[in-house]
């Protein structure tokens, strides 16, 4: 794969979300709170988890999945339970990156960009996925849950996000692959790249993602010049 020079290539902001990205962690994330929330009697769907709880902070998918009034604190105490539950199962697991990943980190490196990654995933998460895959090398910051007031699909994480890298919004594009998120980084007013781990292409193009892919082996750091020439 031929690869731009850094000299003909102007920087680029390349933000990724991490869930569903960076590492296909939905169907942990599923089986995480299913386990949590059956304890209360409350079965959770794959439509329900892709339309009320993936790509968010799970504070507004606690509320409406329990269907009942809850403190501050109770929310954090079911949050927390869920994510625990997701370190446990991912410490048992043989996982890697989404294909294609590590290699398309190299060619934006290579080529000068800056990388960063904006989740609405705890600290904790964060840090385990990171060293798990070894992949923290590549980005420049991290902005994480406890970073933001309001989660995905507000366009807080992205502004944040923004604000810090520097580089004006028509030079940054977002990899994305829920509803919320795909939302949220659309309201920022950014280039969006639909990852179909957990969305169809149909549903992710509808909110606004500019082109999906399945992998990053479908990707390059051409198509995505291409991409921000016709912005």
């Amino acid at each position: 794969m031929i690869m731009e020079s850094r000299e003909k290539v102007e920087q680029m902001g390349i933000i990724f979300d991490m869930d569903g990205v960076i590492i296909d962690s939905n169907p942990l994330h599923i089986k995480a709170w299913r386990s949590v929330f059956e304890k209360e009697n409350v079965f959770i769907s794959d439509d329900d988890f892709s339309n009320i709880v993936s790509g968010t902070t799970g504070d507004s998918a606690i509320r409406t999945l329990l269907k009942r009034e809850l403190t501050q604190d109770e929310v954090n105490q079911f949050n927390e339970a869920v994510d625990a539950e997701f370190r446990r199962m991912l410490t048992e697991m043989n996982v890697g990156p989404v294909k294609g990943l590590r290699n398309f980190l190299e060619q934006m490196r290579s080529a000068g960009h800056r990388i960063v990654v904006a989740t609405s995933a705890p600290t904790k998460n964060v840090d385990m996925v990171m060293d798990k895959l070894r992949l923290r090398e590549y980005f420049e910051f991290i902005i994480d849950r406890t970073r933001v007031t309001h989660g995905k699909p507000h366009p807080e994480i992205y502004l944040k996000t923004l604000e810090q890298i520097a580089i004006p919004d028509s030079r940054c594009i977002v990899f994305e692959d829920s509803l919320a998120g795909v939302k949220s980084a659309v309201g920022a007013g950014l280039t969006v790249i639909g990852v179909t781990t957990s969305h169809s292409a149909e549903e992710l193009n509808a909110i606004g993602a500019s082109i999906t892919i399945r992998d990053f082996d479908e990707v390059s750091a051409e198509h995505i010049s291409s991409l921000m020439s016709k912005n």
